[in-house]
């Protein structure tokens, strides 16, 4: 049987539609105002580096055997320069010596609808001691995934200073397709509805090929997400999403 290859995509557009206030069963309508600043992961930053300096493995470090990752909290604005960093882990010999080498960093302006804005992301380096015989030396890379952090969750602040996190998928099973679709090739595209409880509420099918449909949208409709949040409360969201099969070349 041939293997199947997903590949998806969500959070292609995500809005807010509503949340219960105060335990009560209406909903309030949040209005959709330009962002002035978006949250992207780590991996969106590494892409963009246009110049950067990697930093140096301290002496004194080497001497203890002292190893691991350093991550850090930063922005960029507009310019694509860092005007803000703080550690959230890492050795505190080798957080000094990655917050010396931030100082070089610039990145490419992030672009939202063709315009630059101001992005909050991570950035982390590796630090590893390489031992043959007596002789100890240090490596130094720039990590190109960071774990997941609550913290880092991924979203957007309006102009009006509105904290938007987007909904995060947290469990369910990927859609598993019947032997008969095994090899063949096939698209899916859905708009789903997330309640404020990170339950899906409703799934929407945009188009695809009508034999693929019903096994994925069976399989989201388990989905569980942790909710969108808008200035931490909960709110109801619509994303879109995509998925794409075929043969594992």
């Amino acid at each position: 049987m041939s293997r199947i290859k997903t590949v998806i995509a969500l959070l292609v557009l995500c809005t807010a539609d509503g949340v219960a206030q105060n335990g009560a069963d209406s909903q309030s309508q949040v209005q959709p105002t330009p962002p002035r600043m978006i949250r992207v992961a780590g991996a969106v930053m590494v892409g963009l580096v246009e110049h950067r300096s990697l930093p140096e493995y301290p002496d004194q470090a080497l001497t203890k055997g002292i190893e691991g990752d350093v991550i850090f909290k930063m922005i960029a604005d507009e310019t694509g320069k860092i005007v803000f960093s703080e550690s959230v882990e890492g050795d505190p010999l080798l957080i000094a010596a990655s917050t010396d080498a931030l100082r070089d960093f610039r990145f490419r302006p992030y672009l939202l609808n063709g315009a630059p804005i101001r992005v909050e992301s991570q950035i982390g380096f590796h630090f590893a001691l390489h031992r043959k015989g007596d002789t100890v030396k240090g490596q130094v890379e720039c990590m190109s995934t960071i774990p997941y952090r609550p913290e880092f969750r991924t979203g957007v602040l309006s102009d009006k200073g509105v904290s938007v996190l987007w909904p995060r998928k947290v469990s369910g099973d990927e859609p598993q397709l019947p032997p008969e679709l095994a090899g063949k090739v096939g698209s899916v595209y859905l708009t789903i509805t997330i309640g404020a409880d990170g339950k899906v509420q409703d799934v929407k099918v945009l188009g695809g090929d009508e034999e693929f449909i019903s096994p994925v949208v069976a399989a989201v409709k388990q989905f569980v997400y942790e909710p969108q949040l808008v200035d931490g409360k909960p709110f109801v969201a619509t994303t879109q999403a995509s998925y794409h099969f075929g043969p594992r070349h």
